[in-house]
């Protein structure tokens, strides 16, 4: 692992769903038969070269996706995260900040469905994140003067290679990634018509 870690999230409305989980599907089986990756194994970005990246990046950045994500400077926070428990906690708190940002440029929604890595996530973090997100995003407003939203939070756990989508995430996370563990901006340039959200964490120590 290099210095930096990523969490990545694209976002996709209920009515493109379907349509863009199809078109994920398509995009997928497509390039694996013409580049002779195996149809049965997961398509991962680490695997593609630059030729391929662009490729898929160009096909994945379709109309309706939004890019959110949060990049963790490892250098500054490995001193707190030294147990399972810090590690799921800083996990939970990241999906958190994407989550909000969600909900702040989304005023009206009240029902978010998360489809998440199962590999990514601890067996006892996937009950505690849900009751999370709740605590953080509906019940603290309690004590606040904003107007309480009800908001229900659906969490799906997924293998990534049954789930098109995820996938996508997958690409497009590590194409951003190069950007902070290899000084490689070609992706992130690529991506950023697409991003509505981005953050560095700390941000006041991050990359120094």
């Amino acid at each position: 692992m290099g210095r930096y870690f990523l969490v990545c999230a694209l976002e996709v409305t209920r009515d493109d769903h379907k349509a863009l989980t199809r078109r994920a599907g398509r995009v997928i089986c497509r390039f694996k038969n013409e580049y002779g990756y195996a149809k049965s194994n997961e398509l991962k970005g680490t695997a593609l070269n630059n030729e391929e990246r662009n490729i898929l990046l160009s096909k994945i950045l379709y109309t309706g996706i939004k890019v959110r994500y949060i990049v963790l400077d490892l250098k500054h926070t490995t001193m707190i995260l030294k147990k399972a428990d810090d590690k799921n906690a800083c996990y939970n708190y990241l999906i958190h900040l994407l989550v909000k940002n969600v909900l702040d440029h989304h005023k009206n929604v009240t029902q978010i469905n998360l489809y998440l890595d199962n590999r990514t996530v601890k067996i006892g973090n996937r009950l505690a994140l849900k009751q999370y997100l709740y605590n953080k995003l509906v019940m603290e407003h309690l004590e606040k003067k904003h107007r309480l939203r009800s908001v229900e939070f659906k969490i799906h756990y997924l293998e990534s290679k049954s789930c098109y989508l995820i996938e996508w995430a997958d690409i497009v996370a590590n194409s951003l990634y190069k950007k902070y563990n290899g000084n490689d901006n070609t992706f992130y340039k690529q991506i950023k018509p697409h991003l509505v959200f981005e953050s560095r964490f700390p941000s006041r120590k991050f990359g120094k």
